[in-house]
């Protein structure tokens, strides 16, 4: 029986290797990944997407249009939706916002509320009181809406924008919220 050549085993099996990751990592990223963003790209009021890595987790980064005047709520789940039919696994979904300062001074004011009405369910206060927040820091353009499952909250300053989810706890069966 013939010696083996290890170097030459050796070095096949380092390219083999490499050529398996490699077409992985394009398959990954250019054949499902690729499309997938694009599909989110072509959604109405998006601007870009991107599936951002880091701590060993993924997850979704939506950058809305500028322009955008819709609901928060309705990108969000046009989005996920989306995002559940066509990639491998659940990601997280964030949306970005560009603040300006009057905006993080308002989110700071209404973030008690917000989170408080996520506790509690008592949305029509929170309500009542983020329009007068909204109304005393000159903002004109602000949506508080509801689902089953997240609060969201959006504002306008001129060119700028906040978008807030705050997702809710769950409910045990037969619990109710109040209203």
């Amino acid at each position: 029986m013939p010696e083996l050549d290890w170097p030459r085993a050796l070095l096949v099996a380092v390219v083999v290797l490499g050529l398996f990751f490699g077409a992985s990592y394009l398959y990954g990223n250019h054949i499902r990944k690729g499309p997938f963003l694009e599909r989110l790209s072509a959604l109405e009021g998006v601007a870009s997407a991107e599936v951002i890595s880091g701590g060993g987790s993924e997850r979704l980064l939506i950058t809305p249009e500028p322009s955008y005047r819709g609901l928060l709520e309705d990108l969000f789940n046009a989005a996920a939706k989306e995002a559940a039919a066509s990639y491998r696994k659940p990601l997280p979904l964030e949306i970005a916002d560009q603040r300006s300062s009057r905006l993080d001074q308002f989110a700071a004011a209404a973030s008690p509320a917000l989170h408080e009405a996520a506790r509690t369910g008592r949305y029509r206060e929170a309500a009542a009181v983020i329009d007068a927040l909204a109304a005393e820091s000159g903002l004109t353009d602000c949506h508080f809406t509801v689902d089953h499952r997240q609060i969201y909250l959006q504002a306008r300053d001129g060119a700028c924008y906040l978008y807030r989810i705050v997702p809710l706890p769950p409910f045990e069966e037969g619990e109710a919220a109040d209203a």
